[in-house]
C-alpha cells in the first residue's frame, strides 16, 4: 500500500471558484495553513508524510508521550529534493482537491523526481463543491422522505432586487451565503426584512465575485452535527461516523465533541428518534452514490442541524445544510477519538484563533498547567494535548482537552 503525503489547505472552496493553479489564499488563510500545517500528522498513518512549506522541526513530536508514537513524518519542499532517492512511492492527499493543490503536487513530483500519484482534477468538482449541490440534495431528500418535514431549500439570487423580493415574501431573520464557502465563512445574517447600506455592499461584492448568493430563513437551531462519509470513486459510499460540533453566533466553526458514535447518537436521540437518523443516513448514502459516487473519491461530510421550524413544537432534522467535499474537522475529531482517547473518556477538539501575538502562547501555557496530560496504553485519559506547536507569534491553535467520563 502506498504511503500518502498529506497537505493541509483549508478554504479550498475559494481556490476552486477561482480555478487557477496560481491561486493565492487570503492572508488569514495563509497563516492558518502555516500555523496548522502539522495537523494531518494526527490522522495520517505512521508510514505517511505531511508536507509543510517551511522546513519543519521534529522537536514538537519528539516531545509527545512515547505511547502516542509513531507519527507520520514532516517533510518540506527542500527536504523532498534532498531525500528524493530514499522516498517511497506515494499518493497525494490534500485536505481539499483544487487546481491549486493539484498544481502544487505536480510541482513537487517534477522538482523532487517523486514517484507520486495525484488525484485527477475534474471540472465537475467545481459544480459539486457549490452550495447548489447541497440544495439539490435537500430537494431530493424532501422528495424521497416526504414524512420527514424537511425545511425549504435556499433560493439562489443573481441580483440584489431578487434578495429584496425574498425578504418581502418571507419572515425574518434570514441568512445569506456565498455558494463557494463553508465552515461559517461567507455568511451574512439579516435580522430584519430590509437591507442596510452595509448589507448591500456585502451582497454586491459577493455577486461580483461569485455570481450569485443563496438566501433562506434562519432556523431555530439547537444542535449542529454531521454525517461523515467516504466515496471510493466507483459508486460506493460508506458511512465514516458522526460529528457533533459547535459554531459561534455568526455560524463559524469552533470545535467538536470527542465522543464515540454511539454516544453522539444517544445525545441526538434526545431530540429525534434514532430510526430517523438511520433512515436519513441510508438515504443519503444512496443519493450521494448517484450524484457523485463515480465522480469523486475521498472523504466528505454532510452538515446537519437539529432545529424547530414552521411554528411546529417538535424538533426536526435539517438533513443537508452543506456538503463538504473534502477532509474536514469533523472527520479529524472522529479519528482523534478513535485513535487517541481512552474508552469511556470524552472531551473537545478545538481550533481557536487569537487576535494578537502572545495570546495563544499564554493560553497554551495556562492550559498545560491547569490540565496536565495523563496517558495510558497510547491513549489520552485526561488533560490538554496541543496538536500543533504554539509560538509567541502564533494566532491559531489546535488541541484536544479530555475529561474522564466525557
Amino acid at each position: 500500500m502506498k504511503s500518502k503525503i498529506h497537505f493541509f489547505n483549508p478554504g479550498h472552496e475559494t481556490a476552486i471558484l477561482q480555478g487557477s493553479e496560481n491561486y493565492t489564499p487570503p492572508a488569514n488563510v495563509q497563516r492558518m495553513i502555516r500555523e496548522l500545517s502539522y495537523l494531518p500528522v494526527w490522522y495520517a498513518d505512521p508510514e505517511d508524510f505531511v508536507f509543510t512549506e517551511e522546513i519543519a522541526s521534529p522537536r514538537f513530536f519528539s516531545l509527545q508521550p512515547k505511547e502516542l508514537r509513531p507519527f507520520a513524518k514532516l517533510i518540506s519542499r527542500k527536504e523532498i529534493k534532498q531525500q528524493k532517492d530514499n522516498l517511497p512511492e506515494m499518493q497525494a492527499a490534500p485536505w481539499g482537491l483544487s487546481p491549486h493543490s493539484h498544481s502544487l503536487f505536480e510541482k513537487l513530483r517534477k522538482n523532487g523526481s517523486l514517484n507520486l500519484t495525484i488525484p485527477e482534477w475534474k471540472e465537475e468538482y467545481t459544480r459539486l463543491t457549490s452550495r447548489q449541490t447541497a440544495a439539490g440534495c435537500l430537494d431530493k431528500i424532501r422528495e424521497l422522505l416526504p414524512d420527514m418535514d424537511v425545511p425549504v431549500s435556499p433560493k439562489f439570487c443573481k441580483k440584489v432586487r431578487e434578495v429584496e423580493k425574498y425578504l418581502i415574501l418571507q419572515n425574518a431573520p434570514f441568512v445569506l451565503k456565498t455558494p463557494y464557502s463553508s465552515s461559517g465563512r461567507g455568511l451574512l445574517w439579516l435580522p430584519e426584512r430590509k437591507l442596510t447600506a452595509k448589507d448591500r455592499v456585502w451582497i454586491e461584492g459577493a455577486l461580483n465575485k461569485q455570481g450569485c448568493v443563496s438566501i433562506e430563513c434562519a432556523l431555530d437551531k439547537y444542535q449542529d452535527f454531521a454525517m461523515e462519509f467516504y466515496s471510493d470513486g466507483k459508486g460506493r459510499i460508506t458511512f465514516a461516523g458522526y460529528s457533533l460540533f459547535r459554531t459561534n453566533a455568526g455560524g463559524a466553526y469552533e470545535g467538536n465533541r470527542l465522543l464515540p458514535d454511539a454516544e453522539i447518537e444517544r445525545r441526538l436521540s434526545a431530540y429525534v428518534p434514532v430510526a430517523a437518523l438511520h433512515r436519513l443516513r441510508e438515504e443519503l448514502q444512496r443519493r450521494l452514490s448517484v450524484s457523485l459516487g463515480t465522480e469523486y473519491a475521498g472523504y466528505l461530510g454532510v452538515d446537519m442541524m437539529i432545529c424547530r421550524f414552521a411554528l411546529l413544537p417538535e424538533f426536526r432534522i435539517h438533513p443537508c445544510v452543506e456538503i463538504n467535499l473534502r477532509m474536514n474537522m469533523g472527520l479529524v475529531s472522529r479519528m482523534l477519538y478513535d485513535r487517541y482517547v481512552w474508552p469511556g473518556a470524552g472531551g473537545t477538539f478545538r481550533i481557536s484563533y487569537h487576535p494578537s501575538d502572545g495570546q495563544a502562547l499564554q493560553e497554551h501555557d495556562a492550559m498545560k498547567v491547569a490540565h496536565p496530560l495523563h496517558t495510558r496504553n497510547g491513549r489520552v485519559v485526561k488533560g490538554y494535548l496541543p496538536l500543533v506547536p504554539v509560538w509567541k507569534s502564533s494566532r491559531y491553535r489546535a488541541y484536544i482537552l479530555v475529561e474522564t467520563g466525557g
